[in-house]
């Protein structure tokens, strides 16, 4: 019997869950679906967010903060709502 990874199928739902919730802002928006769901997906308390990974190789910590990935669409919770953030990175990588 195979090992069932539940971290995975965890972030997995999440994500498919984050995609369909941005889904008709993407669409009236002119973000690519397609592209959004190449990106990473993160969660961290209280938001999560699509990120685009650097193509820096890194060189130990002389070049850390160009090899981070960058965030290109968030979706944060607050006072009890869901609401979607773009980022300076946002039409660069996602859009149409």
């Amino acid at each position: 019997m195979a090992k069932i990874d539940k971290w995975k199928i965890e972030k997995g739902l999440q994500k498919a869950l984050a995609i369909e919730f941005v889904k008709d802002y993407c669409i009236k928006n002119k973000l690519s679906l397609e592209k959004l769901q190449n990106e990473r997906f993160e969660v961290s308390y209280n938001e999560c967010g699509f990120m685009h990974p650097s193509n820096i190789k890194p060189l130990g910590l002389t070049n850390d903060k160009e090899t981070m990935p960058k965030t290109t669409l968030m979706i944060i919770f607050e006072d009890d709502c869901l609401r979607i953030e773009e980022t300076e990175y946002t039409r660069e990588f996602l859009s149409i």
